[in-house]
């Protein structure tokens, strides 16, 4: 079997196996097919689990030693592929590490490289750091042997700059066989969003919208799961629309948790301002819930208009206020979403179909 480096900044918290149960089946399942061994961001620095190797370093020195550590598993291993997660400083890093071992190397892209590092953090002066990560990508891509894409939207972006290379193309992994695999499904009077708490995700549009349809459907709440930055400023607009009683924040949750929530949801709704794909639509999807989402990056791929759930342009809190609308008043469209959504996950995205597609790579 082929022994692969997995490369990039995922952060794996041994420490909390509890948090990390749902990824047991994705390492297993590809130790079926090749050696796994990855450097990441986490700890204890070594871990063997899952027939897995784990290297991994603290958040804040990870760039520090990442070079060195990678350096000595490609020797000491005798690694033959290694896959890099980003185009970034992980492309760069594997780019490298090519030349040195003679090795093959694997590039993956998860979202838009330029624009993506703006989006949660600010960085100045943005047109030199544009071109930066601009050229960061070409020298990573140009020096792929292959490209792994999670959704047709981020291919394209590559395309434009290596358009003959082998491509591939399918999701990040999702433990999807514990959503697909749920009997009690039931539809509650609540819309819900799952997500990491900044700007870029559309909370805000999203409570704006239910602000508008309030009055027409008074059962109605919507329960909102996740931490991050714009948490305060979200309490402070739902109390500022006096809808205290009407909009519930959860929290951070886990994926139990989670699950249960969105097993009893009416609908789920991800209104982001960018997403390369949308793992959080497919779960819901896997759960026959239909789902409402903003008309960017790989959501078009996962949602039809229409058909599983609607797609309505970002930022635009009237129009999800109407999508809404349509889907809250008939329970009978929502459910018949819910069981489209369901069927297209079933057909498309599986943990069986993650493993075999990732092992045809690396094998091809």
């Amino acid at each position: 079997m082929k022994k692969v480096l997995f490369f990039g900044v995922t952060n794996y918290d041994f420490k909390n196996p509890k948090s990390l149960a749902h990824l047991e089946s994705k390492f297993l399942g590809l130790s079926k097919g090749i050696e796994v061994f990855t450097l990441a961001k986490g700890k204890p620095f070594h871990k063997r689990i899952w027939n897995s190797e784990f290297y991994l370093l603290p958040y804040n020195i990870f760039w520090l030693f990442a070079f060195f550590i990678a350096f000595y598993i490609c020797l000491n291993k005798k690694i033959d592929v290694i896959i890099a997660q980003s185009p970034l400083m992980e492309g760069l890093t594997g780019s490298i590490f090519k030349k040195i071992f003679k090795k093959e190397l694997i590039i993956e892209i998860h979202g838009d490289w330029v624009e993506a590092p703006f989006l949660y953090k600010k960085r100045w002066p943005k047109s030199l750091w544009q071109n930066f990560f601009r050229t960061l990508g070409k020298i990573s891509l140009r020096n792929a042997d292959k490209i792994r894409a999670i959704s047709s939207f981020t291919k394209e972006k590559a395309l434009k700059i290596v358009p003959g290379k082998p491509y591939f193309v399918f999701p990040t992994f999702t433990n999807l066989n514990i959503f697909l695999n749920e009997k009690e499904i039931h539809f509650e009077k609540f819309i819900l969003f799952v997500g990491y708490l900044h700007r870029v995700k559309g909370v805000q549009y999203l409570i704006e919208a239910f602000n508008k349809i309030k009055d027409e459907f008074p059962d109605f709440k919507v329960v909102i799961v996740g931490e991050g930055p714009e948490r305060e400023n979200l309490k402070s607009k739902v109390k500022s629309l006096k809808l205290e009683n009407k909009i519930e924040f959860k929290g951070k949750l886990s994926l139990k948790e989670t699950k249960n929530l969105m097993k009893k949801c009416y609908c789920l709704v991800l209104p982001s301002l960018s997403e390369g794909l949308g793992r959080v639509l497919m779960e819901a999807m896997a759960l026959e819930k239909p789902v409402i989402a903003s008309n960017v990056g790989g959501i078009p791929e996962l949602i039809k208009d229409d058909e599983n759930g609607f797609l309505f342009e970002k930022g635009d809190s009237k129009e999800l206020a109407r999508k809404f609308k349509i889907l809250l008043e008939d329970r009978n469209l929502a459910k018949k979403m819910g069981k489209k959504g369901k069927d297209i996950i079933k057909n498309k995205f599986s943990n069986e179909k993650y493993v075999k597609n990732y092992i045809s790579m690396i094998n091809t």
